[in-house]
């Protein structure tokens, strides 16, 4: 997104209970938003805000934000435990689920997370996991200021003996559904399955969208 498009952005939404999806992720220009966003003890405008989303899409988890625009705020995660520092614990190998507006779900994964040890303070490293947890954006200034998701305020902890990651071709083919019915004609008036666009459309579309991007 280049500066022209930027500034039009925030001229039309600006303090707007409104999110703008680019090609590198979402844009929230609520106030709401703004006021949740944990800063961390630094001073951050609204402005300030705004130009730290642009700067870093692309960058943050994406799964994770997926979760905390479309899910309530929630996620249904399973991870392995990779290391404990203190009153931290850091996850690896995450896998994500959440449910979009419409009612429909979606997996994902993402490479790690440091969470609070609070509620698993029994689980020694290479344990695996299940549980619920609030996703929350943040401020990370290790290097350079940068907005990111994290989980916290788990729930329904359980120990489990394995579990899959969906592999990248599911994860497109996935995408690329959403991205389908999110462009359809019958957007406004479908909930996803049954499918209301005529029989082999929405197959028809993914096939061709995974032709173009592997060419």
């Amino acid at each position: 997104m280049n500066d022209l498009e930027w500034n039009k952005l925030k001229r039309r939404y600006s303090r707007s209970n409104t999110v703008v999806l680019t090609d590198q992720g979402s844009i929230d220009f609520s106030l709401s938003g703004y006021k949740k966003t944990e800063f961390n003890g630094h001073t951050v405008t609204y402005d300030e805000y705004l130009d730290l989303q642009r700067s870093t899409e692309g960058t943050e988890r994406p799964y994770f934000a997926s979760c905390y625009f479309n899910s309530g705020g929630s996620a249904e995660c399973r991870g392995e435990i990779a290391g404990i520092r203190n009153d931290r614990i850091l996850f690896h190998r995450i896998f994500v689920a959440g449910m979009y507006a419409d009612g429909s779900f979606f997996d994902g994964k993402e490479d790690h997370v440091w969470m609070h040890r609070d509620g698993f303070e029994k689980y020694p490293v290479g344990d695996k996991v299940s549980f619920f947890a609030e996703v929350y954006r943040y401020l990370k200034t290790g290097n350079g200021k940068k907005l990111d998701y994290g989980l916290r305020n788990p729930e329904g902890i359980e120990q489990i003996d394995d579990y899959a990651l969906p592999s990248k071709d599911a994860l497109l083919k996935q995408d690329l559904r959403a991205l389908v019915c999110e462009t359809c004609m019958y957007t406004d008036h479908c909930y996803g399955d049954p499918c209301l666009a005529p029989t082999g459309y929405r197959e028809n579309m993914i096939r061709k969208l995974s032709q173009y991007l592997q060419e």
